[in-house]
């Protein structure tokens, strides 16, 4: 007697000491989550507002022994993602892969025993499969934000939804706005033509130039004595330095504006002014620079003063301030 309980509870334990079989005696998921690795591939890192954010979903087969894997038809069944942007703030997805695919009921398809749409793969060792999904399809992406995407697998979704493998690597990419051309500012026939340049001009004028990398006419809008000031690293220097040093110490600070170390501008808008004086104002501008093609935007509040009698419709820039924007 204690020989027949001997033998059933061995070979209980011994049964459940296998991977757990498919409706075809076929091994599963265990074998998936012993040896199999999910990862994330974008494209790129940097996408222009409409344009198609292509990502690659790649399961790879680490073991020796053949996985199996049953996706479904649905999309973002099978595979989920999870993205969220610069703000913490996570992506809700639309409900268009609730519509089904017209051209999937044209082809064979595999079901398992309740008649869901599913179909079998097979991974032996070493080998991948591979789906490329499009998020813009899925996704609605705000241009401007960064975004980071974490990808989950579930190898047989029908039948059993707890089952999943989280991508090894996450991906992150920005939308890219959509740049507006800028144009000069149209003057009805009504208006004053003044002679000389508006302080808003000479903004326009100013960065204009620096788009263009035309430094001759860059530093040909600044008051250099004035606007060395507003650098703490070059001021104090230039400040106590004698005549022949300060023109070492200026033509450091030139270069310095030229190397465009806070990234190269792309894009501006004047947003306002603020008169300060008759001979003294300031212009709001919106700014955005690009470094190593990650964009940031900024508020440049620059200070102009009038010239000097001679030329009393022009401006001069003798300071500036930078705010970053979120």
């Amino acid at each position: 007697m204690r020989f027949f309980i001997t033998l059933i509870i061995s070979t209980w334990f011994s049964l459940l000491a296998y991977p757990d079989l498919d409706v075809r005696g076929n091994y599963n998921e265990n074998f998936l989550e012993l040896q199999g690795k999910a990862t994330i591939h974008l494209a790129k890192m940097a996408f222009k507002e409409g344009e198609d954010v292509y990502l690659d979903f790649t399961i790879k087969n680490f073991g020796k022994e053949p996985i199996r894997i049953f996706p479904t038809f649905m999309d973002l069944k099978t595979y989920q993602f999870t993205i969220i942007d610069e703000n913490d703030e996570s992506l809700t997805a639309r409900d268009i892969y609730k519509i089904q695919d017209l051209k999937q009921k044209r082809r064979n398809t595999v079901v398992n025993l309740d008649g869901d749409q599913v179909k079998e793969i097979i991974i032996h060792s070493g080998e991948a499969y591979v789906k490329r999904f499009n998020l813009s399809q899925y996704f609605d992406f705000t241009p401007g934000k960064r975004y980071f995407v974490t990808g989950y697998f579930y190898p047989n979704y029908i039948e059993d939804n707890n089952t999943f493998l989280k991508s090894e690597n996450h991906s992150i990419f920005i939308i890219e706005p959509k740049r507006k051309e800028l144009r000069p500012k149209r003057y009805e026939s009504s208006e004053v033509v003044q002679t000389g340049l508006t302080p808003e001009e000479t903004i326009h004028l100013f960065l204009s130039a620096e788009m263009k990398k035309n430094w001759n006419n860059y530093f040909k809008f600044l008051d250099l004595d004035e606007f060395i000031m507003a650098y703490n690293k070059y001021a104090k220097e230039y400040a106590g330095a004698d005549n022949q040093y300060k023109e070492l110490v200026m033509d450091e600070f030139k270069n310095h504006l030229m190397e465009q170390k806070a990234g190269t501008l792309s894009y501006y808008k004047i947003e306002g002014k603020e008169k300060v004086s008759s001979d003294l104002m300031k212009v709001n501008v919106y700014v955005e620079r690009e470094l190593s093609r990650y964009p940031s935007k900024y508020e440049y509040i620059y200070t102009l003063k009038k010239g000097d009698p001679a030329m009393s419709g022009f401006w001069k820039i003798t300071n500036v301030t930078v705010k970053v924007r979120r």
